[in-house]
């Protein structure tokens, strides 16, 4: 039985070795490779669009008032003559209320005007208040100016603004990476194909 196994051991071994030496391997081999892929990239679209916003701004009106007389009353014996307007403060915040006043003269071939101004006097909310001046002349005629004192007010306006917008788009982009492939090699294929 020995002979036998000593006659085939060569057979044998050369079968194992052949068979030993066809056995695919599995080896991950690395290579570079390119590589595209998509990014989201911002850009700034220049079509301008439209669009409308409520803005505040100040603005001063004047107080609300009324004229209840205005009159002048010329001296008898002796000078002065007196000019008066009445005004009532009809608003509901007071302030500091001026006048001036245009008088025309009598005593003059031709007409002389003067304008007189007073200093402005506090009137409160709903009060009446007589503003008074004197003239050491003859009146004629006159008129008036009254000059109310202003408030604040807030008031809305819309304005129309321009702006332009980011928009995004795809870019297809390509970079350089190490990919890996499985290469089923056998060993007798590895050591003729070297």
């Amino acid at each position: 039985m020995k002979k036998i196994i000593y006659k085939y051991s060569p057979i044998i071994i050369t079968i194992f070795l052949f068979i030993l030496l066809n056995i695919p391997y599995e080896t991950s081999i690395p290579y570079n490779a390119t590589e595209i892929y998509n990014v989201e990239e911002p850009y700034t679209d220049f079509n301008y669009y439209n669009y409308t916003v409520t803005e505040p701004f100040i603005e001063y009106i004047p107080l609300d008032y009324n004229v209840s007389d205005a009159q002048y009353e010329n001296y008898v014996s002796s000078p002065p003559s007196y000019l008066w307007v009445n005004i009532n403060n009809t608003d509901m915040q007071g302030g500091n209320f001026a006048v001036d006043f245009h008088v025309s003269i009598k005593d003059e071939v031709i007409p002389l005007i003067y304008t007189i101004s007073s200093p402005g006097y506090y009137i409160s909310p709903g009060e009446t208040r007589t503003i008074k001046v004197s003239l050491n002349q003859t009146i004629k005629e006159f008129k008036y100016d009254i000059i109310p004192p202003t408030k604040e007010i807030t008031k809305y306006r819309n304005v129309t603004k321009q702006r332009t917008e980011t928009k995004y788009r795809t870019v297809q982009r390509t970079r350089q990476v190490v990919k890996f492939r499985i290469e089923r090699l056998s060993l007798f294929e590895r050591i003729f194909n070297a």
